[in-house]
């Protein structure tokens, strides 16, 4: 496993693109791979994931927050059309190490979210 880059939160946004493992200097802002497939970005800690990548598409956490993390989601965006979900969906995503675009269709059916 490669230690994580340390980036101020400001140059953070070109290693979401490339999907790299990284984190700000204090900790508070990081992004890493959850399965070989699944790369998150958190604000904060776990509990607060500001975008997801499935391996196909982005997901980004439409709920409201602080001050500081809408900072963190604003040097983050990975610039790319994004499926805006809750923060439970996302957690949810997660927590169940969806990582495959099969995975994925089920784990929407399963949520209600998929037709």
């Amino acid at each position: 496993m490669t230690k994580p880059i340390k980036v101020s939160g400001g140059k953070a946004r070109p290693l979401v693109q490339a999907r790299t493992a990284f984190t700000n200097h204090n900790g508070q802002l990081f992004g890493r791979w959850e399965t070989p497939l699944l790369y998150a970005v958190y604000s904060y800690g776990e509990h607060w994931p500001l975008f997801v990548w499935d391996g196909f598409d982005w997901y980004e956490n439409e709920d409201k927050y602080s001050v500081t993390t809408s900072r963190h989601h604003g040097h983050t965006h990975p610039f790319r059309e994004t499926i805006k979900v809750s923060r439970t969906w996302l957690r949810t995503m997660i927590a169940n190490r969806i990582g495959d675009h099969r995975q994925m269709e089920s784990f929407q059916r399963s949520m209600g979210l998929a037709a």
